[in-house]
């Protein structure tokens, strides 16, 4: 009993799925999209592997990290006068 090959898709059909144009996805194939190459010049494209793309490369939000340091009030906003002003003092102090 043989497995069930998986269709392959032709660039223009992958490069709908992804959403991006044909050089786009040459571009993707750069970044480590996986292909097969069929024959010299004849690329065709997994769905599973296009999934997998998909995946790899999809960002996950994260809660903004609070900012540190001395020169940034509450509010968020830099009072860069202020900031100055310490700085001047500390080297006046040695």
């Amino acid at each position: 009993m043989h497995a069930a090959v998986t269709p392959l898709l032709k660039p223009a059909e992958a490069a709908e799925v992804l959403g991006v144009c044909e050089k786009t996805l040459q571009q993707c194939r750069a970044r480590g999209l996986r292909y097969v190459t069929v024959t010299r010049g004849a690329i065709r494209y997994r769905a599973d592997d296009l999934e997998a793309y998909i995946e790899a490369n999809t960002c996950r939000s994260e809660p903004p990290k609070p900012k540190s340091g001395n020169t940034t009030s509450r509010s968020g906003v830099v009072d860069f006068a202020e900031a100055l002003a310490q700085t001047t003092m500390k080297r006046r102090r040695r």
